[in-house]
């Protein structure tokens, strides 16, 4: 099969297409046969080296890819709840699993318990947009509990997290504030923000907010919108918040949920959740698709295909 490595840390050409054995699934273990991967910021940061220093990530070469749609294929030995030919999307853990999976492959081996069922009619390259960045918007959410009836602010609402989490967010009856891409507010705004506001708002003039979702991450300058004894979640790190502060900062590090992600899935089936693609391409042009990723204003995911 063909499968897509990072040969060494560096620029998108050190992405390779190499000849590897089919993988054979073991106890609770599946193979899926990959149709559409999303290509995500992580991606571009594994493929330069950088990988949160929490987890121990193998050297190169190592296969890249968080986002998985496609059609099982195989199963291993008590593997119950999808069987072969089911069409089915997960996340895969890249960095938790230590980098030893990855979604640009002709085959993926998964464990069984990342995959749900992908809904009647939905599109795989669709799909594969949610899993990453939907689970992290959720999990965002979930940590900053916001009540219905009071406001949030998000940053990055133009991106994969921040659109989720405008969505999710509109969904629960919480009013958004959401800070847009370039010319992008009528994307945001359509996405049931509230408040849509400029890239280059100077933050320290608007809230103050109790919840701030900070997906770009902006880092630092965001504290300016936070009122005192507020909380922030952020999607990256960024420097700790001094001693005494009256905030409370909290970094997510995105989960397996498959009851989750099978919602996500279900709401873009039906309509009540949006995604963008901006484009799809082959998956051996995978060094490409990193390359058009890594431009400023893009609009919408690039997946690989096959």
């Amino acid at each position: 099969m063909r499968v897509v490595v990072v040969t060494e840390p560096g620029d998108p050409e050190v992405l390779q297409t190499v000849e590897r054995p089919d993988p054979a699934p073991v106890a609770g273990q599946a193979v899926v046969r990959m149709q559409a991967a999303s290509v995500n910021p992580i991606d571009l940061a594994a493929r330069t080296g950088w990988h949160p220093p929490v987890f121990e990530i193998q050297d190169p070469p190592y296969v890249p890819g968080w986002d998985l749609a496609g059609e099982v294929v195989a199963v291993g030995e008590g593997v119950e709840a999808v069987a072969p030919g089911d069409p089915v999307v997960a996340m895969i853990p890249w960095h938790a699993a230590g980098g030893r999976y990855g979604a640009y492959a002709e085959l993926v081996l998964v464990e069984a318990e990342w995959l749900v069922t992908r809904p009647a009619g939905l599109d795989p390259v669709a799909a594969a947009t949610v899993p990453l960045n939907g689970l992290t918007a959720h999990q965002c959410l979930a940590m900053l509990a916001v009540p219905a009836g009071e406001e949030l602010l998000v940053t990055g609402a133009s991106g994969g997290v921040g659109g989720f989490a405008v969505q999710l967010a509109h969904a629960a009856g919480v009013r958004v504030t959401a800070v847009a891409g370039a010319d992008d507010e009528e994307w945001v705004r359509g996405l049931g923000a509230d408040v849509v506001l400029p890239p280059d708002v100077d933050l320290g003039t608007v809230g103050p907010f109790r919840h701030v979702l900070d997906a770009v991450p902006l880092g630092e300058p965001v504290r300016a919108a936070v009122a005192p004894g507020g909380a922030i979640v952020e999607t990256g790190g960024s420097p700790a918040l001094p001693d005494g502060s009256a905030l409370t900062q909290r970094m997510v590090l995105v989960a397996v949920d498959r009851d989750a992600l099978a919602e996500l899935l279900g709401g873009l089936a039906a309509g009540t959740l949006r995604t963008r693609v901006a484009e799809t391409l082959p998956l051996a042009e995978a060094a490409e698709a990193h390359r058009r990723s890594g431009m400023r204003g893009r609009r919408g995911k690039t997946v690989l295909v096959d």
